[in-house]
């Protein structure tokens, strides 16, 4: 995300602020970007109705929206933590039972749901040929500057986490999203 160059999963954007995401694939890939509102909406980032173009090549970087797209993406809340999954596939994947591009909606709903239903999709893929992530940024409202006064102590330690799923087992994979 823009405001997490250093990809360490605390960046705080504000409800209607605009968001930009950025994708890097170390390997040629078809990447589905899905985000995951605190509130377990889910949306599609990639795919969607004006970008439908998702095959990423080995070391190449793309931003969603891209420059001088005929759409944005912002923020809208509820405040707490979102999460952007992304899934990376050397294969398209028929994601029609998921993904309604053209209503740029996803039929699932939660992030339990969501999961469910990749894992079946994924399933009847070798392992070696796709893998998840997951980045977290945090909505939230700008608080009021403390008072002149005041000193304000903040613990700054929280990382981010890779999850990665594992087709080995034939019941559904552990959900990235704890």
């Amino acid at each position: 995300m823009d405001k997490d160059p250093g990809k360490r999963g605390g960046a705080v954007y504000q409800v209607g602020e605009p968001i930009f995401i950025y994708v890097n694939v170390n390997q040629d890939a078809y990447v589905y970007l899905f985000n995951i509102n605190a509130d377990g909406r889910i949306d599609p980032i990639l795919p969607n109705a004006y970008e439908r173009d998702n095959f990423l090549r080995a070391g190449e970087t793309r931003r969603f929206p891209p420059e001088g797209a005929r759409y944005r993406y912002t923020v809208t809340g509820p405040e707490g933590e979102d999460r952007i999954l992304a899934v990376a596939s050397r294969r398209p994947l028929s994601l029609g039972e998921i993904l309604d591009v053209e209503g740029n909606r996803v039929r699932v709903q939660g992030a339990e749901g969501l999961a469910r239903a990749l894992s079946i999709v994924i399933e009847p893929l070798p392992d070696r040929d796709w893998v998840t992530d997951v980045a977290r940024y945090f909505v939230g409202r700008m608080a009021p500057p403390p008072p002149a006064a005041a000193t304000l102590s903040v613990d700054s330690s929280l990382k981010g986490r890779r999850s990665t799923w594992t087709a080995a087992s034939k019941a559904a994979p552990p959900s990235p999203f704890p």
